[in-house]
């Protein structure tokens, strides 16, 4: 499988985020973070398409990342970290770093996926496609996460609902720095929601969906403060 034309993004410091007021968070984020969307339908036997837009930013210990999503349907089973979130109403985040890079082989790149449920329940591990070892509850403990949805009052499941999720996870996790480059790909899937769906920012060019292709991954920097 070859490369697809990739995406570039620029990441932009924005300086000290305010914690832990959920709507200051995406104030902050919005206000000096760059945009984007994840529009891309790669499989067309799964066409439906809430409205999803990213925003991300960095600060002095943290990428910042925040999730802007209308019109999916509702699902969060998994409770604790590491269970199945991509099974619900789930953003995710995919990276690695360019040292990481497999070149010739791409089932040799060692990557990290961050998948998070509209709960803030994370699923997170590093490696290859083929052998990956999932993150410890200390690291995972260290990426914070700011669900707009309120655990005593959510959504029947199915329902259609709007929603937002700012997360931070530490730049020394992820070993990159202001002015580094990387390679990831962000994306909002649900696969037992009441309409499954497999939405990437970059274009994904295989017949089954399948987000765990780092050769399509968009370049992305940390942009000079």
């Amino acid at each position: 499988m070859e490369r697809a034309t990739s995406k570039k993004l620029t990441i932009p410091y924005i300086g000290d985020v305010l914690l832990p007021d959920n709507q200051e968070i995406d104030k902050s984020i919005k206000r000096a973070g760059v945009s984007a969307v994840v529009d891309k339908i790669n499989w067309l036997e799964y066409s439906f398409k809430p409205i999803v837009k990213f925003f991300a930013g960095y600060s002095g210990e943290y990428l910042w990342i925040s999730y802007e999503v209308k019109g999916d349907f509702f699902r969060a089973k998994a409770l604790v970290d590491q269970e199945a979130v991509w099974q619900d109403s789930c953003v995710e985040f995919f990276f690695y770093t360019n040292g990481n890079n497999g070149h010739n082989n791409w089932l040799d790149t060692i990557y990290r996926n961050f998948e998070f449920n509209v709960l803030g329940v994370c699923l997170s591990a590093v490696g290859t496609k083929a052998k990956r070892v999932s993150l410890p509850q200390d690291e995972m403990n260290q990426i914070l996460r700011f669900p707009s949805v309120d655990k005593n009052n959510l959504p029947t499941e199915g329902d259609c609902f709007d929603w937002n999720m700012s997360v931070a996870i530490p730049l020394r996790l992820l070993g990159i720095e202001e002015g580094s480059s990387f390679r990831a790909n962000f994306y909002k899937c649900g696969d037992l929601t009441a309409h499954p769906h497999f939405l990437s920012w970059n274009s994904i060019g295989v017949t089954i969906p399948d987000f765990h292709l780092p050769q399509f991954f968009g370049e992305v920097e940390l942009g000079k403060r």
